[in-house]
């Protein structure tokens, strides 16, 4: 099976002792490493038997006032043929939000086709001109469609500006700019525009990259890779949605602590406007954290420590849980008493905003990852 990053350092010490910790399963595809485009995905017998990504995108206003927000989103890619590849895109409730069907001519990724929902409603779009990437040239790379939403006719095109080599966490790859106009159809008005940046590793796939607005930046990052069949298992349990959590196995004692829906019609963060979050602002709950932590308590460990928890209506926090990831996004266990230290700082942020919907305040799921570099705090999100 295929988990982020872990592909990749398996394949290349194939040779050595880690051998014997290999299922038989993992196999290095000479044709993938060869490939001037599936080079940047997974191998064959992980892409043809279908993985998703999971990713934070972040919204970010360029007005410093402005209110930061994340959104969970997942992307499922399959392998259909020599040359062709499926990508289908999910909401954070698992609720399919868009398809697309690729083709690889050369070193180029073609859209052949593509459709988008919104709101229940399926739109085709029209693709006048289909090259939309190139993995080694900029020449004639432009990309055109024609699609509705919410009622109106749009046209959009992306124009190649630049394909580059990098190297991201020591894995090589390739940075793909390009810059898009999206005008009203009808009136051949520009209605938005912005540049892009896409970033691809070998064996891994699509890392992640940003839209730059004139007024904002969205900034998309993978967390995480599964297999497919763990992704359907999430989609489909139709029991309980992932994000929810056991009142009977939380780190926080919840005797005090009440709901006041049901357990069905939590919420998470971000459905209200605006979001629910720490009531005194981004920047105090920093604060906060900050002037209590002992960085001695992170010790020397790297990583990603989510604790996950519950705001009721009233804006109490309780249920919390918490999750260890490597920085190949694979689970980890992080020393306890980091994990206790941080969770008593976190006990300290006692006065959270709940999620408003229809003027109802309601429960919801909320979670801060604090992103670790060898014992160095370097972000916490959302």
């Amino acid at each position: 099976m295929y988990f982020g990053g872990y592909y990749k350092i398996t394949c290349h010490l194939k040779r050595l002792i880690i051998l014997i910790f290999v299922p038989l399963l993992l196999g290095c595809s000479k044709q993938s490493e060869d490939h001037p485009v599936f080079k940047y995905y997974p191998p064959d017998d992980v892409f043809e038997e279908g993985y998703a990504s999971k990713f934070y995108t972040h919204y970010l206003p360029k007005n410093t006032d402005g209110t930061k927000r994340t959104r969970i989103n997942y992307s499922v890619y399959e392998k259909t043929g020599i040359d062709k590849y499926t990508a289908r895109f999910y909401n954070a409730g698992f609720e399919l939000t868009g398809q697309r069907y690729y083709s690889i001519v050369g070193t180029s990724m073609r859209l052949d086709s593509g459709m988008r929902i919104w709101r229940a409603d399926t739109t085709i779009a029209d693709i006048r001109k289909p090259f939309l990437q190139d993995f080694i040239n900029n020449e004639d790379v432009v990309f055109e469609e024609v699609f509705e939403s919410n009622g109106k006719i749009y046209k959009e095109v992306d124009t190649q500006l630049s394909v580059s080599d990098t190297i991201i966490s020591g894995i090589a790859g390739k940075i793909l700019k390009s810059k898009a106009v999206i005008k009203d159809h009808e009136l051949d008005s520009i209605v938005n525009q912005y540049v892009s940046e896409s970033y691809y590793l070998e064996e891994l796939g699509y890392y992640g990259g940003k839209r730059i607005y004139d007024e904002s930046t969205y900034q998309t990052e993978l967390i995480e890779q599964m297999p497919l069949s763990k992704f359907e298992k999430l989609s489909n349990h139709n029991k309980r949605r992932v994000a929810y959590i056991d009142p009977e196995n939380t780190i926080s004692d919840d005797a005090d602590f009440k709901i006041c829906g049901h357990e069905t019609r939590i919420a998470d963060y971000y459905n209200s406007t605006p979001d629910g979050r720490y009531l005194h602002s981004k920047q105090a709950m920093l604060d906060t954290i900050y002037s209590n932590l002992d960085k001695a308590k992170l010790f020397d460990q790297s990583g990603r420590l989510v604790f996950r928890f519950v705001v009721n209506c009233e804006g109490k926090a309780g249920r919390f849980v918490v999750d260890g990831y490597d920085l190949n996004y694979q689970p980890i266990e992080f020393r306890q008493e980091t994990i206790d230290h941080l969770y008593g700082i976190l006990q300290k942020l006692e006065d959270w905003r709940s999620v408003t919907t229809r003027n109802e305040a309601r429960d919801a799921y909320f979670y801060i990852t604090f992103n670790i570099d060898n014992g160095e705090i370097i972000d916490i999100l959302p």
